[in-house]
């Protein structure tokens, strides 16, 4: 474990090197805070706890790697077979695009070694998440990125299913993404083609779009952590305990809620005291237009799209959702992998990077205008899957890369 933590460390200043020598004319900006985000601990609690007083949850609760091997220890890890090119859980899970995974901690010699996501020092290489499959069905996974393929472990989940078919889904294994980062370096031989020596392995998730909606309106004026914990209070309080992990601390994972469920126990009241503060507003209005136009079911329909402009607009209809919010949601749960999400972060790469005639160089904010020009450059440059090609680059401005 030390070792492999000593290569990453060496590798993060090689890309670090590599791409800030890249960088043509850089434009100052501020960026994410280094924090990890917060890991998805709870506290078991009975169901009335639960329904009549929503909390956030209070502090972090570790999940130790010898603890986890207490959990199912005849559920052996299976191996994913996928090379480190076309997948690495550690660029992918905690980089902003899903809050449903917990970085798992290991402990050598009584210490603990604290791993931290990608917004910091990026030495995870276990986490525990949890995959709504069905809307009444969650299972629990956990996920070990090895220096050759990645492994998992079904720690919650009825038998019977094929978890190598789930997660083969759920990380889009049947589109190959060595092609892809050979063809985006064609394409951009100057940054993204240094990038795609240094990241392998960056993928786009693709989650339940009901959990992803909510996330991303948790996700207006607001960062991992705090998005992650507001998340977990939803779970907490509205979903169902799936698993508890043993421990000093114990920690119990939930489901998320459907929207009946969240629908039928929540008011805005209690949505606030689950951290969300003016968000509570936005989510019970979402809840009932979600409801009019046929309930999560009609999330799903958008998938049938091939106009991501168009799946933007629709997702519009939900208060709290703008833009980037819908792109997020189109791109992270509705198989749009051409909608690119503009926050000021890719606003400074497109002008960075990409705006070769100076179009945005006097432009002082993100106007409507705007966001879809640097839209369309990015889809322009490589399409097809250009929100894939967004995220690698997105990625590699984060703090440990």
């Amino acid at each position: 474990m030390q070792k492999i933590a000593m290569v990453r460390t060496r590798k993060q200043q090689q890309v670090r090197l590599a791409l800030t020598s890249g960088r043509s004319s850089p434009t100052p900006q501020t960026p994410p805070t280094k924090k990890r985000p917060l890991s998805p601990g709870a506290t078991p609690q009975s169901s009335a706890k639960k329904h009549s007083a929503p909390s956030t949850p209070s502090s972090v609760r570790k999940i130790l790697r010898q603890n986890i091997e207490d959990v199912m220890p005849n559920n052996k890890y299976q191996d994913l077979k996928v090379a480190p090119s076309e997948l690495r859980p550690s660029a992918t899970l905690t980089t902003g695009q899903c809050f449903h995974w917990q970085v798992v901690d290991s402990c050598i010699d009584g210490i603990t070694n604290t791993p931290s996501s990608a917004w910091g020092t990026h030495d995870a290489d276990e986490w525990i998440g949890i995959l709504r499959i069905t809307t009444g069905e969650s299972v629990v996974i956990a996920i070990r990125e090895t220096p050759d393929t990645t492994l998992y472990r079904v720690l919650h989940g009825p038998k019977g299913l094929d978890y190598s078919v789930i997660l083969r889904e759920y990380f889009q294994l049947d589109c190959q993404l060595t092609p892809l980062y050979k063809k985006w370096s064609r394409q951009d031989s100057k940054r993204l083609a240094q990038i795609a020596k240094y990241i392998p392995g960056v993928r786009i998730v693709d989650q339940d779009p009901w959990e992803c909606l909510v996330s991303f309106i948790c996700s207006s004026n607001n960062n991992i952590p705090r998005i992650t914990k507001m998340v977990t209070a939803l779970r907490e309080n509205y979903g169902e305990p799936l698993i508890t992990i043993p421990g000093d601390e114990t920690t119990t994972f939930y489901s998320f809620p459907s929207l009946d469920e969240l629908e039928a126990k929540a008011t805005e009241a209690d949505l606030r005291n689950c951290g969300m503060g003016y968000r509570a507003k936005y989510l019970m209005a979402t809840m009932k237009t979600l409801k009019s136009l046929g309930g999560e079911s009609y999330l799903y329909t958008l998938r049938d799209s091939e106009d991501p402009n168009e799946v933007q607009e629709k997702l519009q209809v939900f208060t709290g959702v703008g833009r980037k919010v819908a792109d997020c949601v189109a791109l992270f749960s509705l198989k749009q992998a051409d909608a690119i999400p503009v926050d000021t972060h890719v606003w400074n790469i497109g002008r960075r990077d990409y705006d070769n005639e100076g179009i945005w160089k006097d432009t002082k904010s993100l106007t409507p205008t705007v966001y879809r020009q640097v839209g369309d450059m990015f889809r322009a440059t490589f399409s097809p899957k250009a929100g894939w090609a967004h995220s690698l680059l997105f990625v590699a401005e984060l703090p440990s890369f």
